[in-house]
């Protein structure tokens, strides 16, 4: 299984493997929605504050009336409950991940993204019986450069705790 996870970080994001189908393409932030030609789940876990068509004043920026008209025509959209507005959200399942993990490194969407990433990976190995022993999975980051110092001071040690494992 090959997972890659898209922050907005402009370094990278333009060369992840869109083009690729072996790849599962994992996205987040409405800064990377207009750059990625491919998405396979999206995760939008921020509270969810629905656009005021027609009140500029009451627009809040991160719901843009074009990011949620987009995130309503994907396949998976991951929330942090469902959302009637997008036909394909589901909870994310916050809780069962915190029992397992812990609450203390969940510090950004990426280090949610990368969790989850490890959990689809396990129910992969456990389902798929015939997989052979010494096949690799990979987890690959673009677009994650947790280089601001609110990044870096507050979200990074999240995500590095999650790579680590």
């Amino acid at each position: 299984m090959k997972i890659a996870i898209l922050g907005s970080a402009p370094s990278s994001l333009r060369a992840a493997p869109f083009s690729d189908p072996s790849w599962q393409i994992w996205g987040c932030s409405p800064g990377v929605y207009p750059i990625a030609s491919r998405v396979d789940v999206w995760f939008e876990l921020h509270r969810w504050e629905p656009p005021v068509l027609g009140r500029a004043d009451q627009q809040k920026p991160w719901f843009s009336p074009e990011y949620c008209a987009w995130m309503a025509q994907q396949k998976l959209v991951w929330m942090y409950e469902r959302v009637p507005e997008f036909p394909n959200s589901e909870q994310f399942p916050q809780e069962d991940l915190v029992k397992k993990y812990g609450s203390y490194f969940f510090t950004s969407s990426i280090a949610w993204m990368l969790a989850a990433a490890l959990e689809d990976i396990i129910a992969d190995r456990a389902e798929n019986k015939s997989r052979h022993p010494d096949e690799i999975d990979h987890i690959g980051l673009w677009g994650v450069d947790m280089a601001a110092n609110e990044e870096y001071a507050d979200q990074r040690p999240g995500c590095q705790f999650f790579v680590q494992l």
